[in-house]
């Protein structure tokens, strides 16, 4: 660097300050980035609004009843009256609140082994607390009150509990445990604690123990999108550094690049931890989203650079950072703006987590952008590109490269073909966005082999359905003047309403716990009824103990548990509407005295398909919001309403393709791709800017259509490549991971990626070339002075004009 170079010595001492910005920031990156992983905690019941009447119903469900979060332990050896069965429940009563005593706890301790005594106080050390769970339950124990409750056959007995506690060979049953709200912030060291204790009990392996229960879905999925950020990340942004560097050959604007999105995927993580959301699987792919995008933005300000000095081999580096920085930054800023309103318009949906998602993410592209242009000139100083013999001698370009020019320079000269292609396509493949599904069940978020997907189908084949749904009957509260034998006779029609149905495996509700209620009028049933009565009346009697029955202020709840099997259909509004009328008409027979006055079906089953539609009915909503937003940009941009829209339409493609291809094959929506189509959107615009900003300045310089935009493709072309293969082939490092949504998320983004840079390499450049470039020719975030190429206009007789006879199309270059 020379003393006559001011201009380069400024980018260095911003180079300077910007590294010691990068720094800053690498603390909170770090810190509080690794504070958001630990943070990580899943429960979709979480993700649904409170303002929905579906949550409403589910919260108040919470609120009288502690049997949201249960999970089920079984194992081979866990038959009724197995010992293994007995002692792992006994193993468990200390840690539960519903039997812990303190003044007794020691004496409790000391009837169990010593090595058991040393896992109960580890658990209560990591949980910090004495009782992380409500309560434990084995089958054993289930049977036996009910036989004592009700006095039946043990036969009969189990035949109530079979299809829900004790499977088809009336034997295999499983321990059930209720985890309190300490155990569960815990639960991804709880549930394998557990599942370990009792391998151990066994003399077995902890995959040979099943669970199942949304509590242990939550487990599962933080610490496999924990997994996917440590194990997934640093690859990733290995494979962009490498691919980085061999695109632009330069190890200072690699290096900066790299830093800057590396960086930037610490601080929207330290960023979620300080809204106080906790990180979920939703969360886990803004990241490497953020990544993407930060090196998308280098790459292209890079290129300015990398091209000034090429065209230009006597231009001094720091001027050429100028020019690069006059001509980048402006269409740099006008793409990332366009990204963060995709970004933001998931602000509409109402999921919490895509909510955060779409905030953060805005505010880390922005950030990122400001972070390059501050450290990229100096960067570019530091740079001395290689010239090739092409950049020496523009005549010597490999066969391939001039053919492929050829070819393009012909497509572009009857460039309607090209259009209508794109076109058909487009039409063919958005018949797949009607039939686009979504799905947020959690044991299809992973692979057919994976540990829980057995677990699952482990319980569903030897013991019972896994999927829950809670009906619940309100009635008044009852006075002295009710007959309980009324209220119970309305849940036994509804009870038996729902076993009737072919898709409900088994239920529980307070029937099943009380004897078969005779009608006669003997001395003893007369007892019986009366017994019945007082169990039903007194919230301390066994039967009220069980948690079928809750009274709060001016009413009684009714709960019955309903059962029903793993589906591979996501759509599960035909199973809940044949429940609800199921239940509507045989309660239509009851006496309206003494019917329930509301019936809800509430539970997991309610929450997932409400999710569901929330998913499709607000992503269609936020993807209309961030086109019509970016629509309106680009008609400022463009000066032009009609131009606006049209340069919506390349950046429309990619959407409908993937989208449409999903449809099709029916691929449902995941957590990880529901904010795909917004995303697209705004990355498909950024390819789009930067080519009609170079089009466009080569239009005002008096350039004709087809050779401005062969000119601002050749120009942008090599750029738009890059970005592709280093932002898509670096996120297909998540590709490998075992979680479906990751994997989908990485799969979905590269091929996004793909037809965004197939619709701004073919179909853009045809519009342009067409008669609709007249709309598109506005300079776009430059003036024409701070062009690259000196591409002027050719005089009439240049060899490269090709189209000798004059033509419309001529006429309008």
């Amino acid at each position: 660097m020379t003393d006559e170079d001011p201009l380069g010595k400024r980018y260095l001492r911003q180079l300077k300050f910007g590294a010691g910005v990068l720094l800053l920031l690498a603390i909170p990156a770090i810190l509080h980035s690794h504070a958001a992983i630990e943070s990580l905690f899943n429960r979709p019941a979480d993700w649904v609004p409170d303002s929905l009447t579906e949550k409403a119903e589910f919260n108040d469900f919470l609120a009288h009843f502690s049997v949201a979060e249960v999970v089920m332990v079984g194992w081979e050896e866990s038959d009724l009256d197995s010992p293994s069965l007995d002692t792992a429940a006994a193993i468990l009563k200390p840690l539960c609140e519903e039997t812990f005593d303190a003044e007794t706890d020691a004496d409790a301790l000391a009837a169990l082994p010593p090595k058991s005594v040393e896992w109960i106080n580890n658990v209560r050390d990591v949980c910090g607390t004495d009782t992380p769970l409500h309560w434990a339950h084995s089958g054993t124990e289930t049977l036996n009150a009910l036989i004592e409750a009700t006095s039946l056959k043990r036969e009969s007995a189990i035949s109530r509990l079979q299809g829900t506690l004790v499977g088809p060979d009336g034997a295999q049953t499983a321990l059930v445990v209720s985890i309190a709200e300490e155990g569960l912030a815990k639960r991804r060291f709880l549930i394998p604690a557990i599942r370990e204790m009792v391998a151990d009990l066994v003399d077995s392996t902890a995959d040979q123990i099943a669970v199942v229960g949304s509590p242990f879905e939550g487990a599962v999925v933080d610490a496999e999108s924990i997994r996917s950020i440590q194990r997934f990340s640093p690859p990733s942004a290995v494979i962009a550094a490498i691919l980085c560097l061999l695109c632009l050959r330069s190890i200072p604007l690699t290096t900066a690049i790299v830093v800057v999105a590396v960086i930037g995927e610490g601080l929207v993580l330290a960023a979620v931890y300080y809204t106080g959301t906790p990180m979920n699987a939703i969360l886990i792919v803004l990241p490497p989203l953020v990544f993407v995008l930060t090196v998308s933005a280098g790459i292209h300000l890079s290129n300015y650079y990398l091209d000034i000095v090429h065209e230009f081999p006597g231009v001094s580096r720091s001027d050429a950072a100028r020019r690069a920085m006059k001509a980048g930054v402006m269409p740099c800023a006008l793409a990332t703006g366009t990204t963060v309103v995709g970004l933001s318009s998931l602000l509409l949906v109402r999921l919490e987590p895509v909510r955060v998602f779409g905030g953060v993410a805005s505010l880390g592209v922005t950030l990122t952008l400001g972070l390059l242009i501050l450290v990229l000139p100096g960067a570019m100083v530091l740079t001395k590109p290689r010239l090739s013999k092409v950049d020496q001698n523009p005549d010597d370009r490999s066969p391939i490269r001039v053919a492929a020019s050829n070819w393009m320079r012909r497509r572009l000269a009857r460039p309607w073909p090209i259009i209508i292609c794109f076109m058909l396509v487009a039409a063919t493949l958005s018949m797949g966005l009607g039939r686009l599904e979504s799905s947020v069940n959690v044991p299809r978020m992973f692979l057919p082999d994976s540990d829980i997907r057995k677990q699952y189908n482990w319980v569903e084949q030897h013991i019972g359905p896994t999927v829950n749904g809670e009906l619940l009957l309100t009635f008044p509260l009852m006075t002295d003047d009710d007959d309980p034998l009324a209220r119970l006779g309305a849940v036994a029609r509804a009870h038996s309403a729902v076993l009737d149905l072919d898709i409900v495996g088994g239920a529980l509700s307070a029937m099943t716990f009380v004897p078969q209620v005779s009608g006669r009028r003997s001395l003893s049933a007369t007892a019986q009824r009366s017994v019945v009565r007082k169990l039903i009346r007194d919230p301390d009697s066994s039967l009220g103990k069980l948690g079928f029955i809750a009274r709060d202020g001016d009413r009684e709840i009714w709960r019955i548990s309903i059962r029903m099997p793993q589906t591979d259909k996501d759509d599960l509004s035909q199973q809940i509407e044949r429940i609800e009328s199921a239940v509507a008409n045989k309660l239509a027979e009851s006496d309206p005295a003494t019917a329930p006055t509301k019936v809800t079906l509430t539970g997991s089953i309610v929450i997932v398909q409400k999710s569901q539609e929330i998913l499709l009915r607000d992503l269609f909503k936020s993807f209309m919001a961030a086109f019509a937003v970016i629509a309106v940009v680009m008609m400022a941009m463009l000066r032009s309403f009609i131009g606006g829209l049209l340069a919506m339409v390349p950046n429309l493609f990619p959407t409908i393709a993937l989208f449409g291809v999903m449809g099709l094959i029916r691929l449902p929506l995941d957590i990880g791709s529901v904010m795909s189509a917004s995303v697209a959107l705004g990355i498909a615009v950024d390819d789009t800017v930067h080519l009609l900003s170079r089009y466009g300045s080569r239009r005002a310089r008096g350039i004709g259509q087809i050779r401005a935009s062969l000119g601002a493709l050749s120009q942008c072309g090599w750029a738009m490549f890059q970005t592709t293969l280093v932002c898509g082939t670096s996120l297909m490092a998540y590709w490998f991971s075992d979680f479906v949504p990751t994997s989908n998320f990485a799969l979905l983004m590269f091929g996004l990626l793909t037809t965004a840079l197939l619709g701004v390499v073919f179909l853009l450049p045809a519009m342009l070339a067409s008669v609709l470039g007249r709309w598109l020719a506005h300079t776009i975030g430059a003036d024409p002075t701070a062009s690259v190429y000196a591409d002027g206009p050719l005089p009439e007789s240049s060899p490269d004009d090709f189209r000798r006879v004059p033509t419309h199309r001529e006429k309008i270059r």
